[in-house]
């Protein structure tokens, strides 16, 4: 089976562990999507983007060469883009990307985004491939502006029309499925993350902010930052000199204008794979205090490092942060909720143990593990959709 795996620099940490058990399974080629504003992403950080316009191997792209011992580079291009998402530039590199397809000819394209260039690119690539894609989130979680909710509603239509097979990274509530996808026309398949352990081939520093809970991920207003600064201030941390530290990018530049406190430390920018890694450890738990969610890669990030989590009701969350056994689950958008489930934590160092002792002795078993879930999606969804 050969497949054609094209996805883009966001969910690179997803990718890196599921492309590495690809690979010992099918013939597989990865596309990799850059943008001015995603060099920085995931768990790839890149100082510098080429300015040409097109796929680029990614031996030959400065930066990826330090990734050698988590990738098979030989097995990866870069989908170059430095101009940004005009009709202009993503006409052009939907040609070049339909060109490594053609000639690749894979069994099953997979992709993990819908855009301009999708749209654009399902007209020139070969009518008999099988094709999926990956929704990571069936809704919109931040309040979208008029044209930004448009576009994404459009673009994702245009691109259904011509990928029926849809893998869902978590199964979701029935009734939000029918309403934001039709099952009826489209065969829905549900798949789910493992642990990001590339974050385990990291040294760890010392700490450098004495203790702490901690708060990490790009930043947008659906994940809470304001209930988590007011229930951190009503809580007891300064009683037992616990600071609280909010480590990642401000997408939108607004959402951390109400941060000014001794006791909190914001890290406002890219934070490197080590950093990361020596955040989590140091760390005495990690807090996902979000309104709305549908999974999220930093629960994953924590349990690869056996972190105890506190995170909202919200979405596939509970299932991943099983509460009494890897955390505790508050409610969402109630600041007096997660107040005391900080307020538990701090208080009851052993269970934190306990936790951590759990999330040790089931991390990467079963079910969890990455060898197991790529496996389940070759058998029983790639398999599937050929033999269909």
């Amino acid at each position: 089976m050969k497949v054609l795996y094209f996805t883009n620099i966001p969910f690179s940490d997803l990718e890196i562990s599921y492309v590495a058990e690809l690979e010992k399974l099918v013939d597989v080629k990865v596309l990799m999507l850059i943008l001015p504003k995603t060099k920085k992403s995931g768990a790839i950080s890149l100082e510098s983007q080429l300015d040409e316009l097109g796929v680029i191997p990614a031996t030959q792209y400065p930066g990826m060469e330090k990734y050698s011992n988590m990738l098979t580079l030989e097995h990866w291009s870069i989908v170059n883009n430095p101009k940004g998402s005009n009709y202009k530039t993503s006409s052009i590199l939907a040609k070049k990307v339909a060109e490594v397809i053609n000639e690749y000819q894979p069994d099953i394209l997979h992709i993990t985004m819908y855009g301009l260039l999708q749209v654009l690119l399902t007209k020139h690539i070969a009518k008999n491939i099988k094709k999926i894609i990956t929704i990571h989130d069936i809704v919109l979680h931040d309040k979208p502006s008029f044209a930004h909710y448009w576009y994404d509603r459009i673009c994702r239509s245009l691109t259904l029309k011509h990928f029926n097979n849809i893998l869902l990274l978590s199964h979701i509530d029935t009734n939000l499925l029918e309403r934001s996808l039709n099952p009826n026309t489209h065969q829905i398949f549900f798949s789910r993350l493992g642990p990001y352990t590339y974050l385990r081939g990291y040294p760890i520093e010392r700490n450098k902010y004495g203790k702490y809970i901690l708060f990490f991920g790009t930043i947008r207003p659906y994940k809470g930052i304001d209930i988590l600064i007011k229930a951190f201030k009503m809580s007891n941390c300064k009683n037992h000199q616990v600071k609280l530290v909010i480590a990642g990018k401000d997408i939108e530049g607004n959402v951390l204008h109400n941060t000014h406190d001794d006791e909190i430390i914001v890290l406002n920018r890219y934070i490197e794979n080590g950093e990361l890694a020596t955040l989590i450890v140091n760390s005495l738990f990690v807090i996902l205090p979000y309104k709305s969610a549908t999974q999220s890669g930093v629960t994953k990030s924590a349990i690869a490092l056996d972190k105890p989590m506190i995170c909202t009701n919200v979405g596939n969350l509970p299932n991943e942060v099983i509460d009494g056994r890897y955390g505790k689950i508050v409610s969402p958008n109630d600041t007096d909720s997660l107040c005391k489930g900080i307020n538990y934590l701090l208080e009851n160092p052993n269970v934190v143990e306990e936790f951590a002792k759990n999330i040790h002795s089931d991390v990467e078993t079963g079910n969890n593990s990455w060898k197991s879930i790529t496996l389940d999606i070759v058998t029983n969804v790639y398999s599937k959709i050929l033999n269909d």
